[in-house]
């Protein structure tokens, strides 16, 4: 999420606060500062238009979270959660926390990515119309993919309030990557429960690709938990 500036957070002793609210299931990590452009893609803070800023970064002491905060951006990172309502709800408590301690009066960007890989050995023997529907999979999935040895595409789709981007390739003999990114741009009120409600109808229309994205018979295979 990024956000309009607020400059304090720069300063060691007000990101303290915002510290003391994350408690004890996050641990502070050196700050960095960062000068590149502001990137489509992804869910790391970058400062717009080459800007300096501060990177704080709050990590959970098993690497399953982490937080990225800057004067104009937030960032939550996931790596293994139950379901979406356990993100949603930690998503939640940050963004609270954030709103607490700093009151960012306009929201600027919020995106929802999820990064996934297909790792499996059959990908260099099946090929990958095996795995994915056969319309994502076109036309390297077919005859042409026969001997495929690397791929990469990127779509961008226009949503209603924002758009939506899929990166997906053969980026290894045996990894797959499915890259599902969506995100709006615009000012708004800056909103907690906004945020929250928001990041949950993106999850929904990813969600929905992502079974989409996959063959029935692979699909099927990964509900029965056989892989």
């Amino acid at each position: 999420m990024r956000f309009a500036p607020v400059f304090a957070i720069e300063r060691r002793a007000e990101v303290a606060a915002f510290q003391a609210l994350l408690g004890e299931r996050y641990v502070a990590r050196q700050p960095t500062s960062s000068r590149s452009p502001a990137a489509g893609l992804g869910p790391t803070p970058q400062a717009p238009g080459g800007e300096s800023e501060t990177i704080w970064r709050f990590e959970h002491p098993e690497g399953d979270w982490a937080v990225s905060l800057s004067s104009t951006s937030l960032a939550l990172e996931a790596v293994r959660y139950m379901d979406f309502d356990d993100f949603a709800a930690e998503l939640s408590r940050i963004v609270q926390g954030l709103h607490e301690a700093f009151e960012p009066r306009h929201e600027v960007r919020l995106g929802l990515r999820y990064v996934n890989r297909i790792e499996d050995e059959r990908l260099a023997k099946r090929g990958i119309g095996f795995f994915l529907h056969e319309e994502l999979a076109s036309p390297v999935g077919g005859e042409l993919g026969s001997d495929l040895i690397g791929s990469l595409a990127e779509l961008r789709f226009r949503e209603q309030d924002g758009t939506l981007a899929i990166r997906h390739g053969l980026v290894e003999p045996t990894h797959y990557l499915l890259d599902f990114d969506r995100f709006g741009a615009g000012e708004r009120e800056f909103a907690p429960a906004s945020v929250v409600e928001r990041t949950r109808s993106f999850h929904a229309l990813i969600e929905r690709l992502f079974a989409w994205s996959l063959s029935p018979r692979y699909l099927k295979e990964l509900k029965q938990g056989s892989r």
